[in-house]
């Protein structure tokens, strides 16, 4: 699993989790029975500016659940904060109760408890609630890219890119088509051995992504191999500076090794 979950968690951490509008604590996707638990969820909302404050607010929210147990949205702000204190299997278990409880009405939700699935290697999980958020929520491009990420791992490329191309359009009616996208696209085009269709995406991410170990692997080896098919002197030897950049030459199992072929 190390050969790409790493690079899953890089790219999804910059859109996983951003869902400003629901943070704002104006929605409520199931209604609470108890009269003083939406106060109590505000009241936890608000608290998320305050870390000192996160495990007291922790069990806020567990006292919520307890009393109001039908309130999937005190489960899901419960996970999200036991998340930021890295008890991520108390946070799976939290964000699965209150998808369970929102009955498909919550593309956040989901979205969450697939990034949590991924934390724990449960890859076919993770694709399972994407693909819910397509079922129920086809206009939101959150499901489409969540499905273009775990094609990193699941190594269905041809899929992964016809969702990232699904996913950019409903990006771009919003004007939020960013520099993960175009990562993707090159991480995905490398892995499926297109070389020259996956060099421009990631020269264009370079400046974002110039120091990070796993982008580097992917593009000194999208050099390398262009660079050699086209017998492109320069190219290639900017895939040796690339390749040189590299601090941990075995970080991506899989990549690795071709880069040691090509560079040894």
């Amino acid at each position: 699993m190390k050969k790409l979950l790493t690079i899953f968690i890089l790219i999804l951490s910059i859109k996983g989790f951003s869902q400003d509008n629901y943070f704002l604590g104006k929605t409520n996707y199931c209604t609470p029975e108890k009269g003083d638990s939406k106060e109590m969820f505000q009241g936890a909302m608000a608290a998320l500016n305050f870390p000192k404050y996160y495990t007291a607010t922790s069990l806020v929210l567990l006292k919520t659940i307890k009393e109001d147990p039908k309130y999937c949205d005190a489960y899901f702000l419960a996970g999200y904060y036991l998340r930021l204190q890295n008890l991520d299997k108390e946070a799976l278990i939290m964000y699965y109760t209150a998808d369970s409880l929102a009955q498909n009405k919550a593309p956040i939700f989901k979205q969450n408890l697939a990034v949590q699935y991924m934390k724990f290697g449960q890859v076919k999980k993770a694709r399972n609630k994407y693909e819910e958020m397509i079922k129920y929520f086809p206009g939101d491009p959150e499901g489409y890219y969540g499905v273009a990420n775990t094609s990193l791992i699941l190594e269905d490329y041809d899929d992964g890119l016809v969702n990232l191309k699904k996913a950019e359009e409903r990006y771009g009616y919003t004007g939020t088509v960013k520099s993960d996208v175009k990562y993707l696209y090159g991480a995905l085009y490398c892995l499926k051995e297109k070389y020259d269709e996956a060099l421009p995406y990631l020269d264009e991410v370079y400046s974002v992504y110039k120091k990070d170990d796993h982008y580097l692997a992917l593009y000194a080896l999208t050099q390398i191999k262009s660079g050699k098919r086209k017998n492109d002197e320069k190219l290639i030897k900017k895939a040796r500076k690339s390749y040189e950049k590299i601090k941990d030459k075995n970080i991506l199992e899989n990549i690795s090794k071709k880069l040691k072929e090509e560079f040894s």
